[in-house]
C-alpha cells in the first residue's frame, strides 16, 4: 500500500461516522508504518484485486495482519475492500459504466459495515465474501437495489406474456439495509433503471427480476404495519416459492447478532419492525421467507397485486 487517498474520498463521498473514519484511516496508518503488515496487505492485495481470489483464499493472511498490528479482521476485511474501490473506479471506466453507478455500488460497503457495528460493535464487515460480485463487474446498485445476472430459481413460470424455465436468465435482486425507504417511488426509480441497464439481455420489453428474502414473505403483510413500505414492496411480486416453517436465521437482521436464541419476551423493541416481529412471536407466530419475481416492462410492475388479491390468490 503506498496511500489511502481513495479510500478517504469513499468515507467523505458516502458520509461515514466519523468514528468508523477513525478506526478505518487507524488501520491504514498502522499497516503503512509496519514494513512486515505492508507486505501482508499487499500479497493480500494481489490476491484479491488482481488474481481475483476471495477471502477464504487469504484468510489466513486476514488474521497475521489482524493481530500484528492490533485491529479486527473485520476491519482488516473493510480496510481491503473499500482500498479496492480505487481500481474499480478504473474498471468501470474501461467498461463504459457511469460513475454513478460505481459510487452507488460501492455505497454497499458502508451498509455492510454498519451491520457489522450492530452485531459485533466493530466497523468492519463479517460478509466480506459478498463484495466479489461488485469488483468482477457482475452484481450493479441501480437506484435502492442492485442486481446481479441469474438464473431462474423454479421449474417453470407462465404469465404476463412471458415463458421461463429453470436456469433461464433472470436478474438477481438484493436488497441492501441502511439506506433509502422502500417507498414505491424510490423502487419505481430502480426498476427503470435496472430496465435500461439489462434490456439488451431481454427481448427490450420486459425484464425479470427474482429475489428470495425474508421480506418478501408473504404473512409479513399480517406481521408490520398495514402501511408500511415493506407491505407495500411485498405487492410488487408473485410469490413462487412461500417457506412457512423458516427457523427465521435473518433474525440477525432485525434484532442482532445471536437474539434468534431469544424468548420473544427478552426481545428489543426499539423500532417498529421489531416491536411488530416481537409481537407475533408472542402469539406463537413463526417469520418466513419467499422466493419471488416482478415482470417489468419498463414503466409498469406487471407483478403488482393489491392487498386483496394477494389474499385470495396465496391467504395472506
Amino acid at each position: 500500500m503506498k496511500d489511502y487517498k481513495h479510500a478517504l474520498l469513499v468515507m467523505e463521498k458516502h458520509n461515514y461516522p466519523l468514528d468508523a473514519r477513525e478506526v478505518i484511516i487507524r488501520a491504514n496508518e498502522k499497516i503503512l508504518a509496519n514494513e512486515k503488515a505492508n507486505k501482508i496487505y499487499d500479497y493480500m492485495y494481489k490476491m484479491y484485486w488482481v488474481k481475483k481470489k476471495n477471502f477464504d483464499k487469504f484468510r489466513n493472511k486476514v488474521n497475521e495482519l489482524a493481530e500484528l498490528i492490533d485491529e479486527s479482521p473485520y476491519t482488516i476485511n473493510l480496510v481491503l475492500l473499500i482500498n479496492c474501490t480505487k481500481p474499480l473506479k478504473a474498471a468501470y471506466k474501461k467498461a463504459g459504466i457511469s460513475e454513478d453507478i460505481y459510487w452507488r455500488s460501492v455505497l454497499d460497503l458502508k451498509s455492510k459495515m454498519l451491520e457489522c457495528k450492530e452485531n459485533f460493535d466493530i466497523y468492519g464487515t463479517f460478509v466480506e465474501g459478498w463484495f466479489m460480485s461488485f469488483y468482477t463487474l457482475r452484481r450493479f446498485a441501480l437506484g435502492r437495489f442492485q442486481y446481479d445476472l441469474s438464473d431462474f430459481g423454479e421449474e417453470f413460470y407462465e404469465g404476463h406474456g412471458i415463458h421461463i424455465k429453470d436456469s433461464e436468465f433472470c436478474l438477481g435482486m438484493h436488497i441492501p439495509s441502511h439506506q433509502e425507504p422502500l417507498t414505491y417511488e424510490i423502487r419505481l426509480d430502480s426498476y427503470k433503471r435496472a430496465f435500461e441497464f439489462f434490456k439488451d439481455r431481454f427481448d427490450g420489453k420486459h425484464i425479470i427480476i427474482c429475489c428470495g428474502s425474508w421480506l418478501l414473505y408473504p404473512d409479513n403483510l399480517n406481521i408490520l404495519p398495514e402501511k408500511s413500505n415493506t407491505c407495500d414492496f411485498i405487492l410488487d411480486f408473485e410469490p413462487l416459492d412461500i417457506k412457512r416453517t423458516y427457523d427465521f436465521g435473518d433474525c440477525w437482521r432485525i434484532f442482532g447478532q445471536n437474539k434468534s436464541c431469544l424468548k420473544p419476551e427478552e426481545l428489543q423493541r426499539d423500532t417498529t419492525m421489531q416491536k411488530a416481529f416481537a409481537e407475533w412471536f408472542d402469539r406463537g407466530k413463526k417469520a418466513g421467507s419467499a422466493y419471488s419475481m416482478i415482470v417489468f416492462d419498463g414503466e409498469n410492475i406487471l407483478t403488482r397485486m393489491t392487498r386483496e388479491e394477494m389474499k385470495q390468490k396465496y391467504g395472506y
